[in-house]
Parts: C-alpha cells; structure tokens; sequence
C-alpha cells in the first residue's frame, strides 16, 4: 500500500523546514535515535562538516545575491533549531552512520515523487515461555476465589498468549482436573461430621479466621473468604430454592473437619459437639 507525501518524513519523523527550505537537524537527529554523541552541533564541529559548510556558502555566493539564506543556520523561539540544505543533511546523515544516510536518501526520494512505502509493523519480542509462566503465576496466585488447579491452568493460557508456548502441553498435560461441587462441603456437611449445628459450623469457621460476613446483594453468599480460608473454600453457582434463580455458595474442602476439629480441642470457648441422647439422665 502507498500514501501520498507531501513532506520529508525519516522514519515515521516528520522533518520541519524553515522558509528558507532548509530542513531542521534536529528532527533529523530524533528520527536517528537521538544519541548525544550525534547531535548536530557535535558534527558541525569536525572538519569535514565546517569544510562541506565552505564550500556550500563559496558556491552560493558565486551563484546567488547576497540575499540568499546561508547553507546552515541556529534558529530560537518555538520553531527554533539548527535548519540546513539538502546537501548537508545527507552529509550528517553519512557522519552518523551508513543506515542511516540510506534511510535519508530513500526520504528523500519519496519526498520527489510524492509517495512513501508502507510501513512494515515492528516485530514483538516474546518473552521466553518460562519467564512467562512464571509472570502469569505470580499474577494467578493473588486471585483467592480460584483454587491451585485453576491458578495453574490460568497462568498456562496466559504464558500461551505471551510466549506461544503451553509450559503444561510441553509435559503432555492437556488438562487438570478442577474440583468440582461434589468434592466441597457445605457447613451443614462439615457440621454433621464435628456434631455442630449449621450457624455454630459457620461460627467456627469465622472464629479461626478463615471467612467473613458478607455484605454482598442477594445473589451473593452469605459469607466470602478471606486469605487464610482462600485455601481450603471455593464459591459454587447454585440453584435458589424452588428453582428461581441462582446464588453463590461458599463451600469447603474437607480437610476443614480436621481443622475444625482440633480448634475445637484447642480452644475451650469454642462451640461444643451436640450432646447424645445416652448422655441425658434424668433426674
């Protein structure tokens, strides 16, 4: 694809001209990366430049009137910089580096017939696909709502995405196994296997710090992890009674019960196990 140009333009930087037609150095200067060491001003002090400029201003003036602009000029204010003839910027060009001086020549041949090249898109660097996976892992282990398998299989789609490789496809994983509902107990489950009630279950549970109270809309569970209880809960999506609608449940790995268990031995203000009928005498 071509585009019409109707000014000099190296790489993709616009050069400004001043209204003698000269072109300004340092927009040239920009457009080479602008390294101190190739700045104009250190150029026009080799011999060479000050030679070129010589020659330039001996051929003018043999040439044109005294009115002329001279082959190069320092200009301030908002336009200001040093602005030279065409001759000279192909000189500085060459002063910096052959590349360079062939990018400017090219400039400049499509400022004659009015059209520039398309553009070829800089190629992206990917990372390496380990620098990747552990970048993704590292931003995966801060989401508390998933568990290790989801973290895990997150941080492979992220490196895929970055690096082009799946660091679990390299090992022959092309899946793990998520957990699913039947594998997580609810407080009323946890409750029946330590011998507390539901609301005495959940009691617990906040009292050893690993969930909170939400205060969250209708479709919210009642309570949310926090990052203790991140290791051990997982929210499901479950049906509302009668079928109307859905809400999340907060539900936990049954290595909980242990837990549970040995705080309840632990602490002495914690709930106690329901008592057993045998256990009643009368009076």
């Amino acid at each position: 694809m071509m585009t019409h140009n109707t000014e000099l333009t190296i790489l993709s930087t616009a050069i400004r001209q001043d209204v003698e037609g000269r072109y300004c150095l340092n927009d040239c200067h920009r457009a080479a990366g602008g390294i101190a060491k190739d700045a104009p001003a250190q150029w026009l002090r080799t011999d060479s430049a000050r030679k070129l400029v010589a020659e330039l201003e001996t051929m003018q003036n043999c040439t044109v009137s005294e009115t002329a602009g001279k082959p190069v000029e320092m200009t301030t204010g908002r336009n200001g910089g040093t602005y030279a003839v065409k001759e000279l910027v192909y000189a500085y060009a060459m002063w910096i580096s052959p590349a360079f001086h062939l990018k400017v020549i090219r400039a400049f041949d499509a400022l004659v017939t009015g059209r520039i090249p398309e553009q070829k898109p800089k190629r992206i660097r990917k990372p390496a696909f380990d620098v990747a996976f552990e970048r993704c892992l590292r931003v995966a282990s801060h989401l508390s709502h998933l568990d290790e398998n989801q973290r895990l299989l997150m941080a492979a789609r992220g490196t895929k995405e970055l690096s082009g490789v799946n660091p679990l496809e390299l090992m022959g994983v092309t899946s793990i196994a998520a957990p699913t509902q039947d594998n997580y107990l609810t407080p009323t489950q946890i409750g029946k296997e330590i011998g507390l009630s539901p609301i005495a279950t959940n009691r617990l549970i906040t009292t050893i710090g690993y969930q909170v109270k939400s205060s969250g809309s209708s479709v919210s569970s009642d309570y949310s992890m926090t990052e203790a209880g991140a290791k051990h809960g997982r929210m499901f999506d479950t049906t509302r009674r009668h079928g109307k609608g859905s809400q999340q449940q907060l539900k936990w790995s049954p290595n909980l019960v242990g837990i549970l268990r040995a705080a309840m031995l632990a602490d002495k203000d914690a709930p106690r196990p329901f008592a057993k009928a045998k256990d009643s005498v009368p009076a």
